[in-house]
């Protein structure tokens, strides 16, 4: 079985995170990227891919909103990461319900402008809709109900959609057993676009025998070592062509 991460995988989301994380941040509510420092926009992108649960996003952007961040560029060394991460005052859980809460505000504000901040990663977008007896497993940190939306909106039939999301605190590891159970088709091929959650995973799940294959997705959004790191630890590297020769494989199969 074929499963995919969201953000990053399937949808390019990078503006509306950086939006929705400035929002969270500020409580600003805006909903144009125009609205928010270039400086602090360029800085947070460049450095999205080191946030793996999505609460992390809010001490990432407060990070790059501080006035001595303006003048910074380039990528953030993973211990200096860890060090933003470490000065948390509130719980991953707390973070994570701000950035969902500002994206819910976000939705009915301005739902048109919310969604043109996505676009679907092509080819691969479209050769999954063309499957339509194929089942779209989605294992993401992201909301169930932004997710559904967005595949709604770019024309994934809802009958096909079975989302594994991060509501209510569920990691991707818990999700990943719930995937296991209901769909006992191993082993279990996931693509993400964050090192980090396929090596928990790989440990979470391969310690008694191999039934995930984890794969990195290198058209998102990936740090300027992951493909090689990722080499290191045998988990292949795709392209958006080694996907869908994967979805030809199962599909057929």
């Amino acid at each position: 079985m074929l499963i995919f991460d969201f953000d990053g995988v399937l949808i390019n989301s990078l503006d509306e995170v950086t939006l929705t994380a400035f929002n969270a941040v500020t409580g600003k509510g805006t909903t144009s990227l125009a609205d928010l420092p270039a400086a602090t926009q360029g800085l947070f992108q460049c450095n999205r891919y080191h946030v793996q649960a999505i609460g992390d996003a809010i001490l990432l952007m407060t990070w790059c909103l501080q006035p001595n961040r303006r003048s910074e560029q380039g990528t953030l060394k993973i211990e200096e990461y860890k060090t933003i991460i470490s000065g948390a005052k509130d719980s991953t859980a707390e973070r994570t319900r701000r950035i969902y809460e500002a994206r819910k505000i976000f939705v009915e504000k301005d739902p048109a402008s919310w969604m043109a901040l996505h676009q679907p990663y092509q080819p691969l977008w479209n050769e999954i809709i063309r499957r339509p007896q194929y089942p779209a497993v989605i294992l993401t940190n992201k909301n169930r109900d932004a997710t559904l939306r967005l595949c709604r909106n770019f024309g994934l039939d809802d009958r096909r959609i079975h989302v594994y999301s991060g509501d209510n605190g569920v990691s991707k590891i818990e999700n990943m057993q719930r995937i296991k159970d209901r769909f006992e088709v191993g082993p279990y091929y996931y693509i993400d676009d964050s090192l980090k959650n396929l090596k928990e995973l790989d440990a979470a799940l391969n310690r008694h025998e191999k039934i995930l294959i984890p794969l990195l997705a290198s058209w998102g959004y990936i740090g300027p070592q992951d493909e090689r790191s990722a080499q290191k630890c045998g988990y292949p590297v795709l392209k958006q062509t080694d996907a869908i020769a994967l979805l030809d494989k199962f599909w057929q199969g």
